[in-house]
């Protein structure tokens, strides 16, 4: 099909609009044909989406005829279009229940890693409650020369970070450790506070930037707090909704088993016999 579109619409046509017709005659060939063209479609379909299987390609060879098959086309014998139709719905079938499969499994792996995470944002939301608390105590109000002094430090110490295979500490500000990352990237730098907790801290190119970006990080950290609480709500939620989506019943096997038997049922009446 797309062979014979190439030709028309190819280079040196000089129509300026043309019309392509697809003929289908009943009883004819053109049944067979296009089933073949859409085996071969989803196949090539599902390879282009990493999803292809052995059993995918296998379904190509499936769609061979023998002569029993012509000989039932050639005479307009209505079994063929039942063949087809009930063909396409066992390869539906078959694709929907491996698709349940993959994705059973993949709920059943979040879902065992999920007690984890949870606690470890539980965790995560302990340590942020108390170095906002810790931070209260301690905060200190710098003088204008003692800000020059740790602003230029900290722009100087990230140029001189970029791409170190170790992170070190730098020095105490608020009662924050600020941790020099290791692999930084010199376009991209950034600091770790931490405390009771561990905090990314983006920052820019500008001395002056970067000590407000940290004091605003400091002073707003109630923010970061709501966001882990967020966060853990949704984990919990989601353990809910895969526990309710792994409850569902959508095995298709029994299905699948009853569409084969009306296919084999089909082929007895055509006389098709495949090799099994």
């Amino acid at each position: 099909m797309v062979q014979r579109e190439g030709r028309i619409l190819r280079q040196g046509n000089t129509n300026a609009e043309v019309k392509i017709y697809r003929y289908i005659t009943e009883g004819s060939f053109d049944a067979y044909s296009w089933q073949l063209l859409e085996t071969k479609q989803r196949f090539i379909s599902d390879l282009l989406s990493g999803s292809v299987t052995q059993r995918s390609a296998g379904e190509i060879d499936d769609v061979v005829l023998d002569y029993a098959e012509v000989k039932a086309i050639a005479i307009g014998n209505p079994l063929i279009k039942e063949r087809v139709e009930t063909a396409n719905e066992l390869n539906r079938l078959i694709a929907v229940h491996h698709k349940n499969i993959e994705n059973r499994m993949r709920l059943e792996q979040e879902l065992a890693e999920l007690p984890v995470k949870i606690k470890n944002q539980k965790k995560h939301i302990e340590n942020c409650t108390l170095d906002i608390e810790q931070t209260k105590e301690v905060f200190k109000e710098h003088s204008k020369e003692e800000r020059i002094i740790m602003r230029e430090q900290i722009h100087q110490a990230l140029k001189n970070n970029a791409l170190q295979i170790h992170e070190s500490i730098l020095m105490k500000y608020q009662g924050f450790d600020i941790v020099l990352p290791a692999n930084m990237d010199e376009k991209k730098p950034y600091i770790w506070l931490q405390k009771n907790g561990r905090y990314f801290v983006e920052l820019g190119d500008t001395a002056v930037g970067n000590l407000i970006r940290i004091d605003n990080y400091i002073t707003n950290m109630h923010t970061h707090l709501e966001k882990l609480k967020k966060g853990l709500l949704d984990m919990q939620d989601r353990s809910v909704g895969i526990k309710a989506e792994l409850s569902k019943n959508e095995d298709l096997t029994e299905q699948i088993g009853q569409k084969k038997q009306e296919l084999q049922a089909i082929d007895d009446k055509l006389g098709v016999k495949k090799d099994e």
